[in-house]
């Protein structure tokens, strides 16, 4: 009488299958194969019937950077600046663009504080306009180094200790050129310094950061707008030096290199 065969268990039935080389589990699957049909079916599903894939997870997709949102915008302000170097002429509107890049107010008050450094050096170096007298043209020179001196404090450390200083500098720079003539149209009020009503717009972009894109902009047409009979008033060729200096100004902000070195770059 043959002996039992002894019953093991499956984990006991893996450590032995998995002893086994390739070709003696083929060897196995051959003979359970031919054994039944009922093995052949159970083969024949698990072999060619296609296992199903589970679906990838959906990645959500990443919001635009803040460096991709400006990136086509300074080099929109880069193409602007070349095409006056090379004698074309726009709209003031073109400035437009801006207004998005200054609607962030730190970055817009950094904006203000850099065009009123430039604007301020070329005081400095500008000789006394015809029509002003000489110590008129100081006072003006001393007033707006005194703005310009507080409103770098103010983006250095924004307080109040910094900040109350500028209202009262908002109203000594307007204080400067508030006449006003009385025209066909209505009152006209009379800039007797394009550079100090600047400094205005500067300060009224730090003391207003609601309303930083209007002033940011206003801010750039004030800088960089002129005048030519052949032209007319605009972003003219004369203009070109200014547009350069307000796409380096967002160009080093954003992208931290000068504008002509990152242009280089990419």
């Amino acid at each position: 009488m043959e002996k039992p065969a002894q019953s093991l268990s499956w984990q006991e039935m893996r450590r032995l299958l998995a002893s086994k080389s390739k070709t003696e589990l083929l060897n196995v699957l051959r003979d359970l194969y031919i054994l039944t049909t009922d093995n052949k079916a159970l083969i024949h599903a698990q072999v060619l019937t296609p296992k199903p894939t589970a679906p990838k997870a959906r990645q959500p997709k990443k919001p635009p950077s803040s460096t991709s949102k400006v990136v086509p915008k300074i080099r929109q302000l880069a193409t602007i600046a070349t095409e006056l170097h090379e004698g074309a002429s726009f709209n003031i509107t073109r400035l437009t663009t801006l207004k998005s890049l200054c609607e962030d107010a730190t970055a817009a008050a950094h904006f203000a504080v850099h065009l009123a450094k430039l604007t301020h050096k070329k005081m400095q170096e500008k000789p006394c306009p015809s029509h002003l007298d000489s110590e008129k043209w100081a006072h003006y020179k001393q007033v707006v180094d005194t703005a310009l001196r507080a409103m770098q404090r103010y983006v250095e450390q924004p307080t109040p200790q910094t900040t109350n200083p500028l209202w009262g500098l908002q109203s000594q720079v307007r204080a400067l050129q508030d006449r006003y003539e009385n025209q066909a149209w209505g009152p006209v009020r009379i800039i007797e310094s394009t550079e100090v009503l600047l400094i205005e717009y500067a300060l009224s972009c730090l003391l207003q950061p609601t309303a930083s894109a209007d002033w940011g902009y206003r801010l750039a047409r004030q800088y960089a707008e002129r005048y030519n009979s052949r032209y007319g008033t605009g972003l003219i060729p004369e203009s070109a030096p200014m547009v350069e200096d307000i796409a380096d100004f967002w160009c080093q902000y954003h992208m931290g290199k000068p504008l002509r070195e990152w242009l280089g770059d990419s």
